[in-house]
């Protein structure tokens, strides 16, 4: 009997503690509201040549949070039953690779009128590589597919960017957003890690070969 009820306890705690795992976020760097990392976008598999690279000529990104569905395109449920609407939205951004990024201003395409984040202007805060970016209103939107905004840039070498859960900006910094479903931590948040799973930065750079037309393209960067 004993057992039984510690079996039911167990159930009971992994039921109320599930995760989404539904929703995935992604950067778009020329403007087809695709990426080209995501093999669901692109299938079977991303193309050899893939478009989201960042390269010189990349002056800005546009950055989406699909709220209500799977990569593959199937719903994601809400554990405690409620849909994934939003009413804000934060992201960090971490670069990585042979090149640099430096971040210019970002254009919400929410018309959310509060910053939402602990440091710089309350909307974006930046440093040693990252950016932190977040704002919310106090209503929400219906669960869908958001370009939440756009960020200026320039791009020097053969940089990557990439979503983060943690920046050394700050402590509380994170990768989320506000929704009617309570999330794995029962606060509303749908946080990268325990609820996201899927978060598509930009492509890898290419691989300059020492072939001659590699040396060509080399002597030009």
């Amino acid at each position: 009997m004993k057992n039984c009820l510690l079996l039911l306890a167990v159930v009971v705690v992994m039921m109320v503690g599930a995760p989404a795992h539904g929703q995935y976020l992604f950067l778009d760097t020329n403007g087809d509201g695709k990426n080209s990392t995501n093999p669901n976008d692109n299938p079977p598999a991303p193309p050899p040549n893939p478009s989201d690279v960042l390269t010189s000529t990349v002056t800005s990104i546009d950055v989406y949070f699909v709220t209500d569905k799977n990569p593959d395109g199937t719903a994601a449920v809400c554990q405690t039953g409620e849909t994934f609407q939003i009413n804000s939205y934060e992201f960090i951004l971490q670069q990585s690779g042979n090149g640099s990024v430096a971040y210019g201003a970002w254009t919400d395409n929410m018309g959310y009128a509060n910053g939402g984040v602990l440091c710089g202007d309350n909307i974006v805060c930046k440093g040693a590589g990252d950016i932190w970016v977040g704002k919310y209103k106090f209503t929400y939107d219906p669960p869908g597919r958001y370009k939440v905004g756009s960020l200026a840039i320039t791009v020097t070498g053969n940089p990557k960017l990439d979503f983060s859960s943690t920046t050394t900006l700050h402590p509380l910094a994170g990768t989320s957003f506000g929704s009617s479903c309570s999330g794995s931590q029962g606060d509303h948040t749908i946080r990268l890690g325990p609820d996201i799973t899927y978060a598509y930065g930009t492509a890898a750079p290419f691989p300059v070969t020492s072939t001659t037309w590699g040396k060509i393209k080399k002597a030009y960067q």
